[in-house]
């Protein structure tokens, strides 16, 4: 990325949403390492086609894209496509956002902070509302699958400056949340800050 034009820190746990062009490149930097980022991605033409994990698999064989390789959405089409990853490339397309639901079923009480609320909060401050959450693309979280089918969550192998480079296939709005997961070691010792760039 040779010019940057909007840059952002967003704080652990919290959520930031913006607008991308088709053609922009989004750099997704962790900060400090072994901090997971939930990602997603809507059509500005209609927030009702967004990023699919479900249908990016298929469309490329894998169970998530490396670099030349594009993320799809609902109606099948590329997204946003994986430009340059300078990290372990550990970005799971499985697991669902954190929300209170989850948080409760792992033992906690009271209320936290979550990747769900990150994202609505972030699209209302964009001007919309959705009745759901579409499966993010967990972006540096290292969901390790067994031989026998089961998952270990272990902290990512990311390292500070660790990043990706995702250039958007149309005009599109994006959430990213600095995931707060801090109950499953998903997240290392704590949660922690991640910068976006965008630009071309």
């Amino acid at each position: 990325m040779e010019q940057v034009r909007q840059s952002r820190h967003v704080i652990a746990g919290s959520g930031y949403g913006f607008e991308v062009e088709h053609g922009d490149l989004v750099r997704i930097i962790d900060l400090k390492g072994a901090q997971p980022v939930d990602l997603w991605a809507f059509s500005r033409r209609d927030p009702l086609e967004f990023l699919s994990c479900e249908h990016t698999r298929p469309a490329i064989m894998k169970l998530i894209p490396g670099v030349g390789e594009s993320a799809y959405t609902n109606r099948r089409r590329p997204i946003v496509t994986v430009v340059a990853d300078n990290s372990p490339g550990q970005h799971d397309m499985l697991f669902a956002a954190c929300d209170a639901a989850r948080f409760e079923q792992l033992g906690h009480r009271g209320p936290h902070a979550n990747c769900q609320e990150n994202l609505h909060a972030a699209l209302h401050d964009l001007g919309i509302a959705l009745d759901f959450v579409p499966q993010p693309w967990n972006l540096f979280t290292n969901n390790v699958i067994r031989p026998d089918g089961t998952f270990v969550q272990a902290a990512p192998d990311t390292r500070p400056g660790d990043n990706i480079v995702l250039k958007a296939e149309t005009d599109a709005y994006i959430v990213v949340s600095a995931c707060p997961q801090d109950l499953t070691g998903s997240c290392g010792e704590q949660a922690t800050d991640i910068r976006v760039e965008v630009g071309r």
